[in-house]
């Protein structure tokens, strides 16, 4: 691929993702005429027995972690203990605004199962049976109201193969469950699939995105600007994904951002877009 291309990959995790963040990614991505892509969890965002329970310890590490922005500083006490006794689904409970994202030319994934917290969580626990019983009956209610998703990403890049044979059986095109490296076909049962993995090539330290990890640090716009264009200065495929939560609650540095990797001379493709380049062999 000669030409550099970017894309900026959104986790749809919770309601405040598309109350608060989608509007003003919206509309700074019509201002400078790109498309982004969006993957919406189109379960519940938090889990009061996990809060409680067995994984309080776990809660408590989030809390304390000083290179992420837990939710509970993004959104308040209130809204979280609100969202967390409610319990309510994150996509299926907000469509309209999503099939608007659709209408406008962005694209629309698949992000997990029917709870974000146990799988981010208790992964490893669950059967291959109950991971695949979870995915396609949250796959079913989520092409029944936006269409069959080609693309599938796991809450916290939690997978194995268990998801890349998953992902390939109910007919994905591509999957987002890798931090670094090339576009690969992921491998299972020995072999290579057919399916694409495109992973997020700019990160901060594990899975935290970039632009929380420098945020939760202090560091001042004109320094994350400058540190995501240095990373990106001699690369030629770039992912860069967030929260719209968080990164697009802040669209004034989204916006600079956004512009500088124009200038740069990067071409914005949606994952769909990538992916049929790397089917097409370009």
């Amino acid at each position: 691929m000669n030409e550099r291309v970017f894309s900026f990959r959104w986790d749809i995790d919770h309601r405040a993702c598309i109350t608060d963040g989608l509007p003003k990614i919206l509309d700074v991505c019509d201002e400078l005429g790109v498309k982004n892509t969006f993957f919406v969890n189109m379960g519940r965002s938090t889990n009061l027995r996990e809060w409680l329970g067995k994984g309080l310890r776990g809660s408590r590490a989030k809390l304390n972690d000083m290179e992420a922005v837990h939710l509970i500083k993004k959104i308040g006490w209130a809204r979280f203990g609100l969202e967390t006794l409610l319990s309510r689904p994150v996509g299926r409970s907000l469509i309209k605004p999503l099939e608007e994202l659709q209408n406008r030319g962005h694209e629309l994934g698949l992000h997990g199962g029917s709870d974000h917290v146990i799988w981010s969580r208790r992964f490893a626990q669950l059967s291959a049976e109950e991971i695949e019983a979870d995915v396609a009956r949250t796959l079913e209610t989520y092409t029944r109201y936006f269409g069959k998703p080609a693309g599938f990403t796991s809450p916290g890049f939690k997978h194995d193969e268990r998801t890349s044979r998953l992902v390939e059986k109910l007919g994905f095109k591509y999957d987002g469950d890798a931090l670094g490296g090339e576009p690969h076909h992921p491998t299972f049962d020995g072999k290579p699939g057919k399916h694409w993995t495109i992973p997020v090539t700019l990160c901060g330290p594990r899975t935290i995105p970039l632009i929380e990890w420098h945020g939760a640090r202090g560091v001042c716009e004109d320094e994350i600007v400058a540190d995501v264009m240095r990373r990106m200065a001699d690369e030629r495929w770039v992912v860069l994904y967030g929260h719209p939560c968080y990164e697009g609650v802040r669209a004034g540095l989204l916006r600079r951002i956004l512009r500088a990797v124009q200038e740069a001379g990067f071409k914005f493709l949606t994952h769909l877009q990538m992916a049929e380049r790397l089917y097409a062999g370009t």
